[in-house]
């Protein structure tokens, strides 16, 4: 006996063992009723056609088995189950006259019979027929969708090609069955509501960016019928699945794993950080993905023949274990949801990946990556370390983002060099052992040098002067601590704000400042004096409420021609950002590259009222057309815009702009979706990956900070632009520039206060709280607040909400 075979026959034995022990009932029932069978069939009576019948017999031996598996299938399909019941009583009452245990067993084949096929023809539990072309499904959301062809036929899962019947637009249809083989009626109610909550999950970070992840655009469960509908958005363009690709076009190249596996990573350090709002209305820190495989990531090229030798290509990751284990039997097992079971399962991608395949070649056997011997060769020792160590063979990875962060760490070329004299060195015969023992022990000598360079040069940068940023902290005069105000009102005190201005946003917006609470909420937990403050959201005019002493103070913009009777205080600043998309993959031939990271505003009025641009050249193989973008439904953010860039008086082609927007919009989304900067980041970023569309948008600085689906630009007179972002290099604060990684960077970069401060940002404005100068009560009330505001507590509550802070803070101890 061969080894393989031994293996084969040990495994088969062991899963009938583990299937006997799952469903012992079931087995039994099999058992009894195939051995009551094979009795059943060996009984022979004194009369009938016996030649007839071995000749029958004889003939349908010689059919091959798939064609009488199929005959026999065609045939008891035909029947009722209450014609073969009756049939089948029907041939037992022939055989009364044998004994009764034949009776006995007889009646056991008949009921066992009937029973299953019953079972069979019933039309709950046969297979659900496949969707017939140009039916129409209903959605929960969306309107209707219409179905064009199937793409695949799974057991339990099937894909459509579909549009949606209003517009048009191409989608996929990904379908569910609930067969009463695998759930009960309740059961399947069950998963119903609880899939058809699935098309309310936001899987968004909340600026726009999903980091590639393939999320359900609507999703149905229809009362009446055993199947539910995930509905996607078209689909990507020139896509295929990894195991398809690998199909195509064979194994990856290192360079290239390294591609996916910084991609990946990065969608994986996303979602394994998302707080996601469960069935329940709990809230859930960290979602894993569960079905990680080559058949769950998409690999999408560019247009350019050569894009995946740079790697210039995009993942795409689909089928979350969120909504694939709703469909899953109660009696199936998984493997372990969890981000480190993500990491493992990425782990053996990127092994399939360098192989090509999953299986040996040679053995047809399964490749596993915990033998040594069935690795394949490459010579990048780090790229090997490194899946090992997704894979837990090695020290694993706590996080995605702590292996993200192994993975793009920067390599020295002496230490790259002996990696690879290293790995040459182990391959070299026994003969030549020695001088390569002397030859690494030279390159760690020289290693072991360039350590104590290193070490020496920050010692060196410890003893040098103050840095830059540091200088640019104040000695300010202002308290530290809300603490620190003193006298602040404790009687009742109401102010108010404007119901679509900034401060609405930033003072009732949850999880800005604290988790799951609001700025306010925050503010008065941190100061219990504020307990008796009420904040009121107001469309009236805010002057006239502070006058009528219906408010105390207010909180709004910077008023230029403030009546005498009132006074304002500065406490932040906000201003508006004009942004195109920023793809991390593109990151070296990108739209923001193409511009040098800046835009005059001469060419932003040009843009916004032509959708052109001239004098420019956009990245190969990008369209020169461009499409402008405008967050429609932040009223306030339009109107700076207005007043900002084009003076107060825009031309007639802007102000038509918001009505083409939403008009386009609605073709792709439904029509309660707020047009604001969260859609637009999304929305551009998008367009520019799988349309290569160059996309021009603006949004409150406040609104799109700390994010990475957008690139900033500095803005200003030709010559003069300035940039609303600054970073840290050395010593020194400069501007951030298009090749900045704003998704792994985040941190280390922040708005440029001073250009705030002195203006020379020209899209500024300024947050001010406003009181009455004459009435004592009132004045002291919006004095105090202001003042807690200014405080370097304050400041700071107020820049992670996203606004621009009086002066640059000082760091945390």
């Amino acid at each position: 006996m061969r080894l393989a075979d031994l293996v084969n026959s040990v495994g088969s034995n062991f899963r009938e063992v583990t299937n006997f022990i799952r469903y012992p009932f079931q087995n039994l029932s099999r058992i009894a009723t195939r051995h009551a069978q094979k009795e059943y069939e060996n009984v022979e009576l004194p009369w009938g056609k016996k030649t007839e019948t071995r000749e029958n017999s004889v003939e349908q031996s010689n059919i091959p088995v798939e064609r009488r598996n199929s005959q026999t299938d065609r045939t008891l399909n035909s029947y009722s189950s209450q014609e073969l019941l009756n049939e089948s009583n029907a041939r037992t009452s022939h055989v009364k006259v044998a004994s009764s245990s034949l009776n006995e067993i007889a009646n056991a084949v008949t009921i066992a019979a009937a029973d299953r096929l019953a079972r069979k023809t019933s039309p709950s539990a046969k297979t659900l027929p496949i969707l017939p072309t140009d039916i129409e499904i209903r959605g929960a959301r969306r309107g209707k969708y219409r179905v064009e062809k199937c793409l695949k036929d799974g057991e339990t899962v099937r894909l459509y090609q579909g549009i949606q019947v209003e517009n048009n637009k191409p989608i996929l249809i990904k379908e569910y069955l609930l067969t009463d083989r695998d759930f009960n009626q309740k059961e399947a109610k069950e998963r119903k509501e609880k899939f058809e909550k699935l098309a309310s999950l936001n899987l968004k970070n909340g600026v726009g960016q999903d980091f590639r992840l393939i999320s359900p655009w609507d999703a149905i469960a229809p009362s009446n019928e055993k199947r539910c509908y995930l509905i996607f958005e078209q689909p990507i363009h020139n896509s295929l699945t990894l195991r398809e690709y690998l199909l195509k076009s064979g194994a990856m190249t290192p360079h290239q794993v390294r591609g996916v596996l910084d991609q990946v990573l990065q969608t994986l350090w996303f979602l394994h950080s998302h707080r996601l709002r469960t069935f329940d209305h709990e809230i859930e820190q960290g979602l894993p993905h569960g079905y990680l495989s080559l058949d769950s990531l998409l690999i999408a090229s560019s247009s350019q023949p050569s894009a995946l030798d740079q790697p210039q290509f995009f993942i795409y990751v689909a089928d979350l274990a969120l909504w694939e284990d709703l469909f899953k039997p109660l009696t199936a097992k998984f493997n372990e949801r969890s981000p480190k079971q993500d990491l493992i399962d990425l782990g053996y991608v990127s092994f399939y990946l360098l192989w090509g395949t999953t299986v040996d070649p040679d053995t047809a056997q399964p490749l596993n990556p915990k033998f040594e011997q069935h690795w394949p060769e490459f010579k990048d020792a780090r790229l090997n370390k490194f899946i090992h160590r997704l894979l837990g063979i090695d020290q694993p990875f706590k996080t995605a983002f702590e292996a993200r962060k192994e993975l793009l760490a920067p390599l020295s070329k002496e230490l790259e060099t002996s990696l690879d004299v290293t790995a040459e060195a182990d391959s070299l015969e026994e003969d030549t052992q020695k001088s390569s023992s002397l030859f690494r022990l030279g390159l760690t000598l020289i290693l072991l040098a360039l350590l104590v360079g290193l070490l020496l040069q920050l010692m060196l940068k410890l003893r040098q002067p103050l840095s830059q940023v540091e200088r640019l902290i104040s000695n300010s005069s202002e308290p530290c601590c809300l603490a620190q105000i003193d006298r602040v009102p404790t009687e009742t005190v109401t102010y108010i704000t404007e119901a679509d201005g900034i401060w609405s946003y930033i003072l009732n917006t949850v999880s800005l400042v604290s988790y799951n609470k609001t700025f306010v909420k925050e503010l008065t937990i941190r100061e219990p004096r504020l307990k008796t403050y009420t904040l009121e959201i107001s469309n009236k005019n805010i002057l006239e409420e502070i006058r009528s002493k219906r408010a105390d103070f207010a909180l709004t913009t910077f008023i230029k021609d403030l009546p005498d009777d009132m006074e304002q205080v500065e406490v932040a600043y906000d201003g508006l950002v004009v942004f195109v998309a920023f793809s991390d993959n593109k990151r070296y031939q990108s739209v923001p590259n193409a511009l040098n990271g800046k835009i005059t505003l001469d060419q932003l009025r040009e843009i916004y009222t032509t959708e052109t641009l001239t004098n420019w050249s956009p990245p190969e193989g990008i369209s020169q057309n461009i499409k402008v973008y405008m967050p429609v439904d932040n009223r306030q953010a339009v109107k700076f815009f207005e007043e900002l860039v084009f003076k107060g008086d825009p031309p007639q082609q802007f102000k038509n702009l918001p009505e083409k927007l939403i008009r386009e919009a609605q073709q792709k989304i439904i029509n309660q979706q707020q047009i604001n900067e969260s859609y637009i980041l999304g929305q551009i970023l998008k367009d520019f990956e799988q349309n290569q569309t160059v996309g021009f948008g603006f949004g409150l600085l406040s609104r799109v900070f700390n994010q990475c689906a957008v690139y900033p630009l500095a803005i200003g007179k030709k010559g003069e632009e300035v940039q609303p972002l600054v970073q840290q290099l050395g010593n020194e604060v400069k501007p951030i520039e298009p090749t900045i990684d704003l998704c792994n960077d985040k941190g280390s970069y922040w708005p440029n206060v001073e250009a705030f401060k002195s203006g020379s940002y020209p899209l500024i404005y300024r947050l001010v709280v406003v009181y009455p100068k004459k009435d004592k009560t009132q004045a002291v009330a919006g004095r105090k607040f202001a003042e807690l505001l200014k405080t370097d507590e304050g400041q700071r509550l107020l820049s992670e909400a996203g606004l621009v802070s009086l002066r640059t803070l000082p760091k945390r101890n």
